[in-house]
């Protein structure tokens, strides 16, 4: 219904904006036990990225697809988070404003990633988030691949989560499986936990500890993937099609 569905909107885009502001400004401490307060603090750069990128593909990806002015518009949009990246890392703000400089970097290769025509070719999601992964994996011992740990993290999961698992969020026509889907929930939600569990409660040494610690620092990550597909396929209803029966959304969309 229109009226639930704006609620889930204003709800989605307001609660992301809020937990924003409260970091940016330390507003969580003045009433939160300092160990919640920096919990949440933890997960600027997830939020932040996920309230760019729902916005992109909710609002700017539909009215540009198909236009002329598509790609003009997408690579001014990752230019300019791009730039603002990179101020971010010159600058002296805190710490707290400069972290956020991943969420922004991770945006301007994610802004024409979803822009593309779906569906992509076969298997190419996969490839490419093979490819980051193994990036990550020989690399990640060296100070470029730990300091960009949250933006190739993302880079990881978003190709599996758009193109694999929650197709319908960026393919109204693609066919999805209910089943897939939970389980891919289930497993951005478990696998952070578990990581934490496994860096601070029981402190693996060696090659193993080299990859909890790695893994704890991408957690960011799965919160960004986790909100962005609940949102758009639990609470919007973009699905794609399920055994023959087509989403809600597809009839007032076009392949994108």
């Amino acid at each position: 219904m229109p009226r639930n569905r704006t609620v889930i909107e204003i709800g989605f885009y307001g609660g992301l904006l809020a937990v924003l502001v409260g970091i940016l400004f330390e507003i969580f401490p003045m009433f939160l036990p300092a160990a919640v307060a920096d919990r949440i603090g933890n997960n600027s750069e997830g939020v932040l990225l996920a309230l760019l990128l729902a916005l992109w593909i909710q609002f700017a990806r539909t009215d540009l697809s198909g236009s002329p002015r598509e790609w003009p518009v997408a690579a001014a949009a990752a230019f300019a988070c791009l730039a603002i990246a990179v101020f971010l890392l010159l600058t002296d703000f805190p710490t707290r404003f400069r972290t956020l400089n991943e969420a922004f970097l991770a945006a301007s290769v994610l802004i024409p990633y979803v822009q593309v025509r779906r569906p992509l070719p076969p298997n190419l999601a996969t490839w490419l988030s093979v490819a980051v992964l193994a990036v990550i994996v020989f690399g990640q011992r060296t100070q470029v691949v730990t300091d960009l740990a949250e933006t190739l993290g993302v880079l990881v999961l978003a190709p599996i989560g758009f193109d694999i698992v929650d197709r319908g969020i960026l393919d109204p026509r693609a066919v999805t499986s209910t089943r897939l889907r939970y389980a891919w929930y289930a497993i951005l939600v478990i696998t952070p936990i578990a990581f934490s569990v496994l860096e601070y409660g029981v402190g693996l040494s060696g090659v193993a500890g080299e990859v909890t610690r790695y893994a704890v620092r991408i957690a960011e990550a799965f919160l960004f993937m986790l909100l962005v597909e609940m949102y758009f396929a639990m609470g919007l209803g973009r699905t794609g099609q399920r055994s023959g029966v087509v989403s809600p959304e597809a009839p007032v969309q076009t392949l994108l």
